[in-house]
């Protein structure tokens, strides 16, 4: 299934070369945090230091003076410490729906973990477009090839079930349910792919694909899993199974240097789109996760 096609946008102090021969300005030397929001409601998290970050500005360059037409920003304004920690992090689309913001204050209703890390749990918020609920932790990150993602995940609360914003375009029916599966970035794993420009910029982000849980009720349990060394079982940015000899390479790298993990909200053809309860009168709703890789 296909996940994006971008015209990309850089803002916030983080300008990218343009058609007419302006070169990147890339002036951070430690660990940024970057959220790389589109048009089409999808919006991703990375932690890169500044060869990475200047690889990233490159393609983003190269992606924005294509013809394809959507649009994206990368956003290096909020550099959050708290993303290095092994805390698992909830982000959740703001109003515009086109850019993520983590819950860390205690305000922002963050994860909490009942029994000190065998599972972590947070709630949904009304009217709020939850997309990703991910972790830095070394345990579970580093080099993964080869093992098995599992994770108890249960719904509870009041809601009749969830919906997801953005759910149709292109080969995408409208109304599909929403789903959780698993997600993980490589900001290291850039390599041949196939999509066009840069191909390579697709290979740092991979869902697993089919494997997911359906978010049609508000109370239900289901254990999923799936293995980091069966390249079928997982597609990139651009829709491309690990198994397409084109990125079966760069699949390989991904796993063995895996920087956040965790799930991604979603629907059955865009997955990392958000989902909120319905009717969005609903308070309470409540997602748990004990997720493991061994």
């Amino acid at each position: 299934m296909r996940r994006l096609i971008l015209a990309l946008g850089v803002t916030l102090g983080l300008t990218a070369a343009t058609p007419s021969g302006v070169a990147a300005d890339v002036s951070l030397t430690q660990t940024n945090q970057v959220i790389l929001s589109c048009n089409d409601g999808h919006s991703l998290v990375l932690l890169v230091d500044s060869a990475t970050l200047a690889s990233l500005v490159a393609d983003v360059a190269s992606i924005n003076s294509s013809i394809t037409g959507l649009s994206c920003t990368l956003d290096t304004a909020t550099v959050d410490p708290a993303m290095q920690t092994s805390d698992w992090t909830v982000f959740d689309y703001n109003p515009s729906g086109q850019a993520l913001a983590p819950r860390h204050s205690p305000n922002s209703m963050p994860a909490t973990t009942p029994d000190s890390g065998a599972t972590w749990q947070f709630q949904f918020k009304p009217n709020v477009y939850t997309a990703l609920f991910t972790t830095t932790d070394r345990s579970v990150t580093g080099n993964d090839f080869g093992k098995t993602l599992t994770d108890d995940i249960s719904v509870s609360g009041d809601a009749d079930g969830f919906v997801t914003q953005h759910n149709g375009g292109a080969g995408c029916a409208s109304n599909v349910p929403a789903t959780v599966r698993f997600f993980f970035v490589s900001p290291s794993a850039s390599g041949p792919s196939t999509g066009s420009p840069p191909a390579g910029f697709y290979t740092q982000f991979w869902w697993s694909n089919p494997e997911n849980m359906l978010l049609v009720t508000g109370k239900d349990t289901k254990t999923i899993t799936a293995n980091m060394g069966n390249p079928g079982e997982w597609s990139d940015w651009n829709g491309q199974s690990g198994a397409n000899p084109a990125v079966a390479e760069a699949f390989v790298e991904a796993t063995q240097r895996v920087q956040s993990i965790g799930l991604s909200f979603g629907g059955v053809c865009f997955f990392e789109t958000g989902v909120t309860p319905t009717p969005n009168t609903f308070t309470g709703e409540q997602f748990s996760s004990s997720f493991s890789a061994s």
